[in-house]
C-alpha cells in the first residue's frame, strides 16, 4: 500500500506540472495573439493616413508575413491587397538578390533589419511586382514592439524611384556627352583641297600646336615648313600615299612649342574621290597625346619596376624544397599581388636540425614586400648567433621594433625540425596555430604563442617542443587561406582546410598543396584574391 501510495503522489505532482506548462502555453498564445490583433489594431486605426498616401506600405508580423498593404503598395508591386495578405514578403516583394538567387526569411534584408530593433533605411533596393517585373525603391523599416518591448514586427514604407533613376542616367549621359564633346573641342581638324592645294585648318589645331592662324599658311608645305621640319619628308611622303592609295594612315609627332614638347596624333579620316575615282579632298584630325603617352609610359614603368620587385622576392624565397632523410617537406606562397608580405623560408642549421618559418607582414604589396625582405634578412642573421627559437624571436622583434614605424607588425612561426630527435622545437609571435595531423586522431594545435614582432620592444616568447611520428603531418599557413573570401563574402574558412588535408593525407607535400590552392581558387569565384597565401607541410615518412 506505502508503494502504491507514493506512486500515486508522484502521479499528482506530475499532473500539475503538465498543467502548469498547458496554461503558460496558453498564455504565451494569448499574449502572441494579443499581439497581433494590436498590430492590425494599431494599422486599423490609421487607415485614413495609410489608404490616402502616395507611398506604398505594408506591415510584417514577426514571421516576416504581410499583415497589412495600402493601395498605393499594392498598385506598384500589382497585386491586390487581399493576395499579399499573410504571404512571406521575402517571397513576394522583396524575393531575389542581385545575382537573381532567391532570399531565404533569414537573408531577407528587411527581416534582419527589424529584428535588431533598429530603424532600416535603403536608398537604393529592387522590389518585384506580380508580373515578374522589378523596379528600384528606397524604403525603411521600422519596427514594432509589445507593452513588454519585445519585437512583434515592423511597419515598412517605399516609395517607386524609376524615374529619379532616369534622370540620374540622364545626367550621367549627358555629363558624358559634355565631356566627349570638350574632349573634340581640343582636337583640330583638317580639311585639304588636293587639287587647289589649298587646306583649311580648324581653331582646335591653331591651340595644339600654338600657332596663329597666319602662322600655319594655306598649304601642307607652308604647314610642313612651318611645324614639321625636323620630319618634313617623313609626313609628306606619309599624306602622299594615303591619299594617293586612299588608305587611311595615322601619326604619332613630336611637336616643340614656346612652352615646350607635346605629341599629336595626326590621323585621315576621310579621302573624297571625284566620278573617276580621284581623290580630290582629305579630311583629318589632330590630337594632343600628351598626357595619355605620359600616362602609357608611367603605367609601363610602373609595371617594369613590380615585375623586378616581384622577381627580387621570389629569389628570396626558397628556390626548392628541403631534401631530408625521413621528412617530405614542400612550400609555396602566391601573392595577391605582384609582390606580397608573406614569408617563408628553410635554413638548414647542421646535418639534423632545419629551421622553418613562415610569416604574415600587415599589409600588401610593395611596402610590405619590403618588410619580409627585412625580416628575412633578420631571422637568417639570428641562426648565425643563437637557433633557439625563442632567443631567434626576441633578437628579431627586437630589430623590427627599431626598423619600422608603429603600424606595421610581423606574425611569424618559427620552429627547429631535429630529424635525430623527430622533433618540432617552437615559438609563435602571433601567428595563425599550426596543426598536427596524427592517423585516427583530430588535428592537434601548437598552441603556444605570443604577440606579433615589432609591436613591442621587449617582448618574452614561449618555447614549445612536440614529438613528430611516422606517418604525422604538420600545417603551418597564413590567414590568406583560412579567410580567403568569395563574391558572397563567405570565407574558406579553417575547417575546410582541415578536411582537404585529411581527405588526402596519403599525398605528397607539394600535392597536398596543390590541392588547397586549387579548393581556395574553386572557392574565389569571380572574386579576386584578397590576401597573400602561404602554406608550408612537414610530414614525416613511415
Amino acid at each position: 500500500m506505502k508503494g502504491q501510495q507514493k506512486t500515486k503522489e508522484q502521479l499528482t505532482k506530475e499532473l500539475k506540472d503538465l498543467r502548469k506548462q498547458l496554461a503558460a502555453l496558453k498564455k504565451a498564445k494569448n499574449q502572441r495573439k494579443a499581439a497581433e490583433e494590436a498590430l492590425t489594431q494599431l494599422l486599423r486605426q490609421n487607415d485614413f493616413i495609410l489608404n490616402s498616401a502616395g507611398e506604398g506600405i505594408y506591415g510584417v508580423d514577426r514571421n516576416g508575413h504581410t499583415t497589412f498593404v495600402n493601395p498605393a503598395a499594392a498598385r506598384m508591386l500589382g497585386w491586390q491587397p487581399e493576395e499579399l495578405h499573410g504571404k512571406p514578403q521575402h517571397a513576394v516583394i522583396h524575393h531575389t538578390k542581385p545575382d537573381g538567387r532567391p532570399y531565404s526569411r533569414e537573408e531577407c534584408p528587411i527581416c534582419a533589419a527589424f529584428k535588431d530593433g533598429k530603424v532600416h533605411s535603403v536608398d537604393n533596393e529592387v522590389f518585384w511586382r506580380k508580373d515578374g517585373t522589378s523596379f528600384p525603391v528606397e524604403y525603411t523599416s521600422t519596427p514594432i514592439r509589445d507593452e513588454q518591448d519585445r519585437l512583434e514586427g515592423a511597419v515598412v514604407t517605399f516609395r517607386d524611384i524609376t524615374e529619379r533613376k532616369r534622370a540620374e542616367e540622364e545626367v550621367r549621359t549627358t555629363q558624358k556627352m559634355l565631356s566627349e564633346a570638350e574632349r573634340l573641342a581640343h582636337a583640330g581638324s583638317f580639311q585639304w583641297d588636293i587639287a587647289a592645294n589649298k587646306v583649311t585648318w580648324s581653331d582646335g589645331l591653331y591651340h595644339i600646336y600654338g600657332l596663329k592662324p597666319q602662322e600655319f599658311g594655306a598649304s601642307f608645305e607652308a604647314f610642313l615648313n612651318q611645324v614639321h621640319q625636323d620630319s618634313r619628308e617623313i609626313v609628306r611622303q606619309t599624306i602622299e600615299t594615303a591619299y594617293r592609295d586612299c588608305k587611311p594612315f595615322q601619326m604619332e609627332e613630336r611637336i616643340v612649342r614656346s612652352d615646350g614638347e607635346i605629341r599629336v596624333l595626326f590621323s585621315k579620316g576621310e579621302i573624297i574621290t571625284n566620278d573617276q575615282g580621284t581623290p580630290v579632298r582629305m579630311v583629318g584630325s589632330c590630337q594632343d597625346v600628351t598626357e595619355r603617352k605620359k600616362a602609357e609610359e608611367a603605367r609601363i614603368s610602373s609595371l617594369e619596376e613590380a615585375r623586378m620587385a616581384r622577381n627580387i622576392q621570389v629569389n628570396l624565397l626558397p628556390q626548392s624544397n628541403p631534401d631530408v632523410a625521413g621528412y617530405d617537406i614542400a612550400g609555396m606562397s602566391i601573392p595577391a599581388l605582384n609582390v606580397g608580405g608573406d614569408y617563408y623560408d628553410f635554413i638548414r642549421l647542421d646535418d639534423y636540425r632545419l629551421a622553418i618559418s613562415l610569416g604574415d607582414v600587415s599589409g600588401k604589396g610593395l611596402a610590405a614586400s619590403l618588410v619580409m625582405s627585412n625580416l628575412q634578412a633578420t631571422i637568417r642573421g639570428q641562426t648565425f648567433f643563437e637557433a633557439n627559437a625563442k632567443g631567434c624571436l626576441e633578437r628579431a622583434n627586437t630589430l623590427l621594433f627599431h626598423s619600422t614605424d608603429s603600424r606595421t607588425f610581423v606574425s611569424l612561426f618559427y620552429g627547429i625540425l631535429d630529424t635525430q630527435k623527430n622533433t618540432l622545437c617552437y615559438s609563435n609571435a602571433g601567428h595563425d596555430i599550426p596543426l598536427i595531423f596524427s592517423a585516427g586522431r583530430k588535428p592537434n594545435p601548437l598552441k603556444t604563442r605570443g604577440i606579433a614582432l615589432g609591436l613591442k620592444e621587449n617582448v618574452s616568447y614561449v618555447k614549445e617542443e612536440r614529438s613528430i611520428h611516422p606517418n604525422d603531418l604538420v600545417l603551418i599557413y597564413s590567414d590568406g587561406i583560412s579567410e580567403a573570401m568569395n563574391e558572397r563574402k563567405e570565407e574558406f574558412g579553417d575547417k575546410r582546410l582541415q578536411e582537404i588535408v585529411q581527405h588526402n593525407s596519403g599525398d605528397s607535400a607539394r600535392e597536398l598543396i596543390d590541392k588547397i590552392i586549387a579548393a581556395a581558387n574553386l572557392h574565389f569565384g569571380n572574386a579576386s584574391q584578397n590576401d597573400d597565401m602561404t602554406i608550408i607541410i612537414i610530414k614525416r615518412t613511415p
